[in-house]
């Protein structure tokens, strides 16, 4: 149990850090991602948000399980973003299929985190 509580508090950073850096370089981070300019920085500001929000949220000393859901819905939101992204001009199509992997794999950890959340 202990263990797992160290997990959720990693992720909690992880996701922290992710925010953090969509915040304050929206326009490097975009490209990171695939998205350049496809993406305006309005808009990856708004994810970084989100995502800061959660991890914030996860690392706060209560009961993860609704946290660990709006990831989920995070998770979703971001495959959504980057599924749009792909057909805008200047998308880098590799990159963005990196991305998209990667957060694919995120959803299923953190699926995986909330379904075992709601058994405790």
């Amino acid at each position: 149990m202990v263990a797992l509580a160290r997990i959720k508090q990693g992720v909690g950073v992880a996701s922290a850090l992710l925010g953090l850096a969509a915040l304050i370089a929206p326009r490097q981070f975009a490209r990171a991602i695939g998205t350049g300019a496809a993406t305006p920085p309005e808009a990856i500001a708004a994810f970084g948000s989100r995502e800061l929000a959660a991890g914030a949220a996860l690392l706060a000393p209560v009961k993860f399980g609704p946290f660990l859901w709006m990831r989920v819905a995070g998770d979703v939101m971001d495959l959504g973003g980057l599924a749009l992204a792909v057909r805008k001009p200047g998308a880098d199509k590799k990159l963005l299929a990196i991305a998209s992997f990667a957060v694919i794999a995120i959803a299923a950890f953190d699926l995986a985190l909330a379904l075992n959340e709601e058994d405790d």
